[in-house]
């Protein structure tokens, strides 16, 4: 005979007394916080972890629409990277800057997240994007995106799915999803970087071992041209003159490419020697003179340094490189490009000045000219001049600066140790 307090034979375990609504939300935030984890883990391809978080995000905040803005460190702006949700086209190419204008310039320039119940009753809210998109934003949580220490960019989410307005619990939320957000974001970057950086150690190596060759094969072609140059007659007719110009140019091009794809794939010590820097800089501008001729451009240069102990050829193969693209810079008449040597502090350091009066760069050019394989001469610069430039003049333990204003012209700065370091 059983009683009321026996259990029926086969039955489960006796249901808990219900969940409190607290106990109900905290459950569902761990639960939320593990599917994100599991999500955005595991993958090292930075567009499919933007793509899972964002996915991630919008389930575990029962959101409507979600963004990432990710930080632009050259333009100091936010970018729309990835965009999920309804009717959100056309905003992958609004950029936004970081200040406390917008909702997500605010969080980025103070870096805590922010709760915003009522969108159209913040100032901060721009309506154009929900004219432009056609979407109805009500409510907003934005967090701020930071991997190690450093910020990554801003994630939103618009809109809970239940019609109800973002609260606290939400905003906290929102804040563990963030950091599991940045820390995927921030490895899948590393990774790329390491990878990255691994393609173009192979690809030095093997530039390097092919630039040993060509130099070789230039090497027998200057004993050759030589020759030909001893034995050309004043009487030679004037297209064969004018070819074997043209190809000596050339010849002295592909030896400079060489030389800086030498240059740069391996780390060597400055051969130090007296020199004489004014005569150095005359050679470069007899050297580059028939070259600025073709293009109107009038050289000059002047020292107020007598003597310094440098690596000539190093040094000579900075002027050439800021000489020539200074003389390419200059696209008005009269072009005029000078070397003004003059000494700096104490006299133990000495300063080399390229001027020009040509095209000049706008900031962001100026931002990235010193980067390996950036060029603005498109296809008929190898990108790697100006690299070269930086890389033998902190070889010698100096700097290199650059100022530039579009239209008016530039300026390249060396500073030099006038002696060796002991």
């Amino acid at each position: 005979m059983s009683t009321e307090s026996e259990k029926p034979k086969g039955a489960g375990p006796a249901a808990g007394p219900p969940l409190s609504s607290a106990a109900t939300e905290s459950r569902r935030a761990l639960e939320a916080l593990a599917e994100v984890s599991q999500m955005v883990a595991g993958d090292l391809d930075v567009e499919a972890v933007l793509r899972s978080a964002m996915r991630a995000a919008a389930t575990a905040m029962r959101a409507e629409a979600c963004s990432i803005l990710m930080l632009n460190r050259e333009t100091n702006t936010l970018q729309f990277h990835i965009v999920e949700g309804p009717q959100t086209q056309g905003l992958a190419a609004v950029s936004v800057p970081i200040d406390d204008a917008s909702i997500a310039g605010w969080v980025a320039n103070h870096q805590e997240p922010l709760l915003v119940p009522d969108a159209y009753q913040d100032s901060r809210f721009n309506r154009e994007y929900d004219l432009k998109t056609g979407f109805r934003t009500r409510s907003i949580i934005s967090a701020p995106l930071v991997a190690k220490g450093k910020p990554v960019g801003v994630i939103q989410l618009l809109n809970r799915l239940d019609g109800e307005s973002f609260d606290a619990e939400d905003l906290e939320l929102a804040r563990a999803v963030a950091s599991l957000i940045a820390v995927a974001i921030h490895n899948a970057e590393e990774h790329r970087a390491r990878v990255e950086a691994e393609r173009l150690a192979t690809v030095g190596q093997t530039i390097a071992g092919m630039a040993h060759c060509v130099k070789n094969i230039l090497n027998g072609l200057r004993a050759g041209s030589y020759i030909i140059d001893q034995n050309m007659k004043p009487d030679t007719d004037a297209g064969v003159t004018r070819g074997w110009k043209m190809v000596k140019r050339n010849m002295q091009l592909l030896s400079g490419i060489v030389l800086d794809m030498l240059s740069y794939s391996k780390t060597r010590k400055p051969l130090y020697q007296e020199c004489r820097i004014g005569d150095l800089c005359q050679d470069i501008l007899n050297l580059l003179e028939g070259e600025a001729h073709e293009k109107t451009v009038e050289l000059a240069a002047r020292s107020a340094v007598e003597q310094v102990c440098i690596d000539e050829a190093g040094i000579r193969r900075c002027l050439i490189n800021l000489v020539g693209n200074a003389i390419d810079a200059c696209d008005k008449e009269p072009g005029r490009v000078e070397i003004k040597v003059e000494p700096v502090g104490k006299g133990d350091h000495f300063a080399i000045r390229v001027c020009d009066n040509g095209c000049g760069m706008p900031p962001e050019t100026r931002a990235k000219i010193f980067q390996a394989f950036f060029s603005t001469k498109g296809g008929k610069g190898t990108g790697l001049g100006l690299a070269v430039t930086k890389k033998i003049v902190e070889e010698h333990g100096g700097s290199i600066r650059v100022e530039s204003t579009a239209g008016v012209g530039t300026e390249f700065i060396m500073v030099l140790p006038a002696r060796p370091p002991e």
